[in-house]
């Protein structure tokens, strides 16, 4: 039986986050290219999520409902932009070259990608600037 979380919170989103990354470096190894780049996009995405969550008073996700759409939309950077981390994320982006292109790298994943084909050409990469030197991952884990 799977747990849903209806209400999910900033620790829920941070687990979710590290989880799925993982799980996108174990598909990698075993040639899952698809699946592998889709998981690894939605780890950043839950990242995101988790410093939105961090940057509210109830430290949790509100329903639908309640919000606008950015926080409901795949979107990296709209993501990034409610997130609460968006200056102190850019000021790391200006002093690390190598943050820049792996936010380049990242950035323009969606959740549309799990309908696609990929090949490792496309899955080792966005892995690589995810959780490598200067990773993305690793530097939104400072912020969170």
């Amino acid at each position: 039986m799977s747990l849903l979380l209806e209400h999910p919170k900033y620790e829920d989103f941070k687990d979710l986050a590290i989880k799925r990354i993982i799980e996108a470096e174990i598909l990698l190894k075993n040639n899952q290219f698809s699946g592998a780049y889709y998981l690894a996009g939605y780890s950043i995405e839950l990242a995101l999520k988790a410093c939105y969550c961090k940057s509210v008073p109830e430290k949790s996700f509100p329903p639908k409902k309640d919000v606008y759409d950015k926080l409901y939309k795949h979107d990296l950077g709209g993501l990034l932009v409610v997130s609460g981390i968006l200056t102190q994320f850019n000021e790391n982006l200006e002093k690390s070259d190598m943050y820049k292109v792996n936010w380049e790298t990242v950035k323009d994943w969606n959740e549309q990608s799990r309908y696609a084909v990929m090949l490792e050409k496309d899955a080792r990469p966005i892995i690589e600037a995810i959780t490598g030197k200067d990773g993305i991952l690793g530097l939104i884990k400072t912020l969170w």
